[in-house]
């Protein structure tokens, strides 16, 4: 029985010594290749992206956020779109941003409430190649994530079609009187592909599209804030 339970007692270290050689392999393997981009930032007292403006004009705060490292006129490009919303008091400014990898992504969201008409979202995106500082194309973003215009159109035009069977379904509307292209006319846009902005989440291929939510009580009920994001890959 001893010699059974030394046997034994060597295979299970035998084993555990294995197990625990194979996750510092895994360790190190996971980790090897992960980059320190922080040393690319042009404060290190700031984050990748920070809020470079804060205003509130009387009702609605704007923050205004600026990139914190080299790249080429992106913060200008980011303030020429601001600009004209900054200092007025009919509008959100606000912003968010993703690391996956090696690019950073920054979506920027305008919803304005000029005039008497339903607000409007606007988006601007800026996605970044961290390796090269350099900003990345709609085209490369696309050839990355292997997706072609199309994919994104039949995307896109699947989930609009989504939302009106699922509010037929739940008598929102009547398909009598609406039928899918009046749903869609209603959203305010001329072509799917119209005002879209490439972001990248968590490994997805994401695309802020803006659309208008009318004024009746159940579309605000029924469409929130990440209907704008359609995941594409």
């Amino acid at each position: 029985m001893n010699k059974l339970n030394k046997k034994s007692k060597k295979k299970f270290i035998s084993i555990g010594i294995c197990l625990i050689i194979l996750s510092l392999v895994i360790i190190v393997f996971v980790f090897k290749d992960q980059k320190n981009y922080s040393k690319n930032l042009i404060n290190e007292n700031y984050d990748y992206v920070y809020t470079y403006t804060e205003k509130n004009t009387g009702t609605f705060t704007k923050q205004i956020p600026h990139v914190n490292l080299e790249v080429e006129n992106v913060n200008n490009k980011i303030d020429n779109f601001t600009l004209q919303y900054l200092n007025t008091d009919d509008n959100i400014i606000s912003y968010q941003y993703s690391i996956t990898n090696n690019i950073l992504s920054l979506v920027i969201r305008i919803i304005s409430f000029k005039g008497e008409n339903p607000p409007i979202n606007y988006f601007q995106t800026y996605n970044i190649n961290l390796d090269t500082l350099e900003e990345i194309t709609d085209e490369e973003l696309l050839k990355a994530f292997k997706v072609t215009t199309d994919n994104v159109l039949e995307k896109i035009e699947k989930k609009f079609k989504d939302f009106y069977y699922d509010l037929v379904f739940a008598k929102k509307v009547d398909e009598t009187k609406c039928n899918v292209e009046c749903f869609i006319d209603r959203r305010g846009f001329y072509g799917y592909m119209q005002d879209i902005n490439y972001y990248v989440n968590n490994g997805k291929l994401i695309v802020y599209k803006p659309f208008i939510i009318n004024s009746s009580t159940w579309e605000y009920d029924y469409f929130k804030t990440y209907d704008f994001a359609f995941e594409i890959a």
